[in-house]
């Protein structure tokens, strides 16, 4: 068993000792324990024991309220959780919670690992044009951005749910995305960051509207909110020529997988990109579509292609077999991300299934 297992399966113990307590527990999950018949605390003891559960269905989290899925034993301090919400792109949103500490180990952490490994810069002013309000995303900037020395961003709201609702093309789409961009360029202008913070096609077009002088001052870029394709990727990195550009995926629910070293070309020249989340207190893996969907009980070795399903072993918030609507290829972690602490396996160029789900002019 390597050490990742070791570390993956005691956060797990510790998960399922807090949310399947019978007097103190988690109202959510001990219904489901009775529903199944098991006995959590002594027979879900390793990762591949997660398979009993079957996959999460999503819908359960917009059918009840956040206090079902936290632990009882965690509400008289709910005062110090962090309330974290998705975007809700696709649809209602979602909710959870984590405590300060799982809070940074889900964002600060893998970033701050993933920035040391490729150098991304410190001290600067940062950007960020992105959800704020209820959006956990608003938050982790500027954790990550405290993390990296400098004052809390610079910040430009954006309301992806708003925007969405937009048709394509519309009138409506095109004067708030120019109101957002005229708003960054302000920023950018006025403030000179060095660090940008934004979903790709935001990036893309503050470049494509910001002088050359101003895009060569640039010296780290986040990419943040949504995948990013390697053609995106690279046409950005060739836009801001002076800056380290390092993506993340992830969500609201769950935290950032990072990207650990730069992006290889692979076949015809494409460049694929890689992420991996810090050993611990969030799984991933890629498995077979079956018939009747996404096969919990095929996962994917490395170089295999699936769906992605995200287990999260938090005693805040315990979240296993989620079925993401992502496609993604299975891939190694090479010796360097191993020694920085990240997890044996990771997801190679995610990607949206649904049509609906792609990337738009802001989010």
């Amino acid at each position: 068993m390597t050490a990742a297992s070791d570390q993956a399966n005691a956060a797990l113990r510790r998960a399922v000792a807090r949310h399947f307590d019978p007097r103190s527990g988690t109202p959510f999950w001990l219904e489901r324990e009775r529903a199944l018949g098991l006995d959590a605390r002594a027979e879900i003891r390793e990762a591949a024991d997660l398979a009993r559960f079957g996959p999460f269905e999503r819908e359960e989290l917009l059918r009840r309220p956040l206090q079902d899925f936290v632990p009882r034993s965690l509400w008289p301090e709910r005062a110090g959780l962090v309330l974290a919400e998705s975007g809700g792109t696709t649809g209602r949103p979602t909710r959870s919670v984590f405590t300060p500490s799982e809070f940074e180990e889900a964002f600060g952490a893998p970033f701050l690992a993933a920035g040391v490994a490729r150098g991304f810069p410190r001290g600067g002013g940062w950007l960020f044009i992105g959800p704020s309000g209820p959006h956990v995303i608003g938050q982790a900037a500027r954790l990550l951005a405290r993390l990296h020395g400098a004052l809390e961003p610079f910040s430009v709201d954006l309301d992806p749910r708003w925007a969405r609702a937009q048709a394509p093309g519309s009138l409506g789409e095109k004067l708030y995305r120019e109101h957002v961009l005229a708003q960054a360029l302000d920023v950018m202008e006025r403030e000179r960051p060095q660090v940008l913070f934004a979903t790709p096609p935001l990036a893309l077009a503050l470049a494509r509207a910001l002088p050359e002088e101003r895009r060569a001052a640039v010296r780290g870029i986040h990419l943040g909110g949504m995948a990013v394709s390697g053609a995106a990727y690279a046409e950005i990195r060739a836009l801001f020529p002076r800056a380290l550009v390092l993506p993340g995926y992830g969500n609201s629910m769950f935290g950032l997988l990072m990207e650990v070293r730069e992006p290889a070309p692979g076949e015809h020249g494409a460049l694929h990109l890689d992420y991996f989340p810090l050993a611990g207190r969030l799984l991933v893996a890629v498995v077979a579509d079956g018939p009747d969907g996404a096969d919990l009980s095929r996962p994917l070795p490395a170089g295999g292609a699936g769906r992605v399903v995200m287990s999260r072993l938090d005693e805040s918030f315990f979240l296993p077999n989620l079925i993401e609507r992502d496609r993604a290829t299975a891939i190694a972690a090479g010796p360097e991300a191993l020694a920085r602490g990240f997890a044996p396996l990771g997801v190679r160029d995610p990607e949206p299934i649904a049509a609906e789900q792609a990337e738009r002019g802001l989010y």
